[in-house]
């Protein structure tokens, strides 16, 4: 990896994620937050929606790239942690 290669990392959270590009020594290059809705249901549960979660970062991860410095040719890693242990239920398909 030359001084020059960048990390993408990208964190799930509960309210939104969090997508940043480093340097492959750890400097900022560029961030962003992307938020999306909780869905508060009766009797206490909330729920969130795995779409939301996707388009959120699919939103972040553009806007990072399309800062000003970063080169998407020079991403050489992604990390990606997510908000906790929970389900995500989906049809044979894989849809929605």
């Amino acid at each position: 990896m030359g001084t020059d290669d960048r990390i993408l990392a990208v964190d799930l959270g509960t309210s939104g994620v969090k997508v940043a590009v480093t340097g492959v020594r750890g400097e900022l290059v560029a961030s962003a937050v992307e938020r999306y809705p909780l869905h508060v249901l009766g009797g206490g549960g909330v729920e969130q929606d795995p779409a939301d979660w996707w388009d959120a970062v699919v939103r972040g991860t553009r806007r990072v790239l399309g800062e000003p410095g970063v080169d998407p040719a020079r991403v050489v890693g992604v990390g990606a942690a997510p908000s906790g242990p929970g389900r995500c239920p989906s049809t044979t398909g894989g849809g929605r």
